[in-house]
């Protein structure tokens, strides 16, 4: 498409814009999926970040509590501890529900474990469309729970613990938040959704004026609901363990930081999500970032992304006493 045809070309943020012409949007289907995953492998092969930051790296398979497969995590730690029960920063990463690992996100949970005393712990779910909801849901809260359960031999805190996400991986955060909430098993105590996917009807909605024309569009999120709920998206009765956005109340959930571009497929979504909280009495921040697009994150340095990064360290610590 050319810039004379793009409804939304002229409101992307020149920070951020080389990423459209690096990562031209598709639509995804079976086989572009296949060839996505191929990619995504090559761009990030295994990561050591012993050698880049003091810390320590392990994988562990851990049991489903569901009776499924075992789980794997990965788990850094710092090599010098700050605290004496680490937090626990509870990882997921995005990939439409479809695509992706922990590798991505290795790095970050380094640095954060570096510089925050943080043990920072991925876990590998299950993806669509060959694993349905609720699939996902139970490796993500068995990982999660066994870690709560080794607490000790973790060396976390069990009472500072933080759950995020970035895009699908954000959605499957506050699903698993709202599972926590009601199971009453324990307890987690702040919520980081970058820009989330909460919401399946979006890919059925008529299209948005502006938002949702690049790298990640209506077609692929059809894809990625349809191929990790198993049928068709914007169906009745579908659970907001699955589909957070489909929540009658989100009370009880813990302080929630959300971000998300003004011309992300999912602003309408995000900003709907954060007044559910609001008025469900959630203590929530929510930052909409002009002209940003669904893979701004991956330009640290812009202006926007630095500003991101600040306010949700800041809500991050603060809402575990950690500041």
């Amino acid at each position: 498409m050319s810039e004379e045809q793009s409804r939304s070309r002229h409101l992307v943020d020149p920070e951020v814009v080389s990423a459209l012409d690096m990562f031209p949007t598709t639509d995804l289907t079976p086989s572009v999926l296949i060839e996505s995953r191929m990619k995504q492998a090559q761009m990030m092969p295994q990561i050591d970040v012993t050698e880049k930051f003091p810390v320590t790296f392990e994988e562990r398979t851990v049991p489903s509590y569901f009776g499924g497969p075992e789980v794997r995590i990965e788990i850094i730690k710092p090599t010098q501890p700050k605290y004496e029960k680490m937090p626990l920063y509870y990882s997921l990463h995005g990939g439409g529900m479809v695509m992706g690992s922990p590798v991505g996100d290795r790095m970050g949970n380094a640095a954060l474990a570096v510089q925050h005393g943080f043990c920072c712990v991925s876990v590998y779910y299950r993806l669509g469309p060959e694993h349905v909801q609720p699939s996902q849901l139970e490796d993500i809260y068995s990982g999660l729970k066994w870690c709560i359960e080794h607490a000790e031999e973790l060396g976390i805190d069990a009472k500072k613990v933080a759950v995020a996400g970035s895009s699908a991986g954000a959605g499957l955060a506050a699903g698993v938040a709202l599972y926590i909430r009601d199971q009453k098993e324990f307890e987690i105590h702040h919520l980081r959704l970058r820009n989330p996917m909460l919401d399946d009807r979006t890919s059925v909605a008529p299209d948005h004026p502006y938002a949702g024309e690049f790298v990640w569009n209506k077609a692929s999120n059809y894809f990625g609901w349809k191929s990790v709920l198993g049928h068709e998206p914007g169906q009745e009765g579908v659970s907001e363990y699955y589909v957070p956005a489909r929540a009658k109340s989100l009370a009880g959930l813990p302080s929630t930081f959300i971000t998300i571009g003004s011309i992300d497929l999912f602003v309408d979504e995000a900003l709907l999500f954060a007044k559910q909280l609001i008025h469900d009495g959630v203590l929530v921040e929510l930052h909409v970032y002009p002209g940003y697009h669904h893979l701004s994150p991956m330009f640290p340095n812009a202006h926007y992304s630095q500003e991101g990064a600040k306010s949700s360290e800041h809500a991050l610590l603060k809402a575990l006493d950690l500041l």
